[in-house]
């Protein structure tokens, strides 16, 4: 069975490699159902980081700081022996469609031969609701490692969530339990640290969870219509295209 996703994630490597396109990333695929329209100037502007995202950016790197590069075939010889690993930050491809997908989830653990964990970092002030860009990124990933054949009948999804004000290395200290007793945590919402707020979201993973929504989502990269935009002002204000942004709610 190992040998057969091996096989498949070879040949989506190889396509991936005589492609003229990307594969799409989970976190954009997500930010569509944040606001589309930004999407789109994601592409036309590039990027454009802020705050918020250098913070997030200094916490994953803190938290795969010491995480050993890994050989390929020696990760694939483990899930083949079913041993537990976990692999950080590490990118997965996969395909829906005439899409491929790629993306690096913070944390994946495998054991017997299939993926048991997905763990997802997000920063917030409002630690025990989960918006659907969030709920779908995590998705995704698991959608990915489904797509390559890998058993994801016992996978289970991870979204660590914590004040911004979290120490970086406290965060990695959070995420290494989480990890360690992933198969001890209740399903639905646990907080794990009083001040500053952590918590944990974990749901099982199912296919059909958000398959409706991805595929309305790339409906806007079959170019079948225009992006989206959201029509929350408070989604407006805080994004750091709304100065350049055609269909922004914010008040010139």
């Amino acid at each position: 069975m190992i040998e057969d996703v091996r096989a498949r994630y070879e040949k989506l490597f190889t396509a991936l490699q005589e492609s003229e396109r990307l594969p799409l990333a989970p976190s954009t695929i997500a930010r569509q159902f944040f606001c589309e329209k930004k999407v789109a100037l994601e592409r036309e502007v590039g990027d454009i980081e802020t705050l918020a995202t250098a913070r997030g950016s200094e916490i994953h790197e803190t938290v795969a700081d010491d995480a050993e590069p890994s050989d390929e075939d020696e990760f694939w010889a483990a899930l083949e022996r079913g041993e537990r690993q976990v692999v950080l930050e590490s990118p997965f491809l996969g395909e829906v469609d005439e899409f491929l997908l790629g993306g690096s989830p913070d944390a994946v653990l495998f054991e017997d031969q299939r993926p048991q964990l997905v763990v997802e970092h997000k920063t917030t002030s409002r630690l025990d609701y989960l918006f659907k860009d969030q709920r779908v990124q995590a998705w995704l990933y698991g959608y990915i490692l489904d797509s390559l054949g890998l058993e994801t009948d016992s996978l289970t999804i991870a979204i660590l969530r914590h004040e911004q004000s979290l120490d970086p290395i406290a965060a990695k200290n959070l995420q290494r339990e989480v990890i360690r007793e992933y198969d001890a945590w209740d399903l639905g919402y646990t907080e794990l640290h009083a001040e500053p707020e952590a918590g944990l979201h974990l749901s099982e993973y199912a296919t059909a969870d958000f398959i409706d929504d991805l595929e309305w989502a790339l409906g806007y990269w079959r170019n079948e219509r225009d992006p989206k935009p959201t029509m929350k002002p408070a989604k407006c204000r805080s994004c750091e295209y709304s100065e350049v942004c055609s269909a922004s709610q914010t008040e010139p």
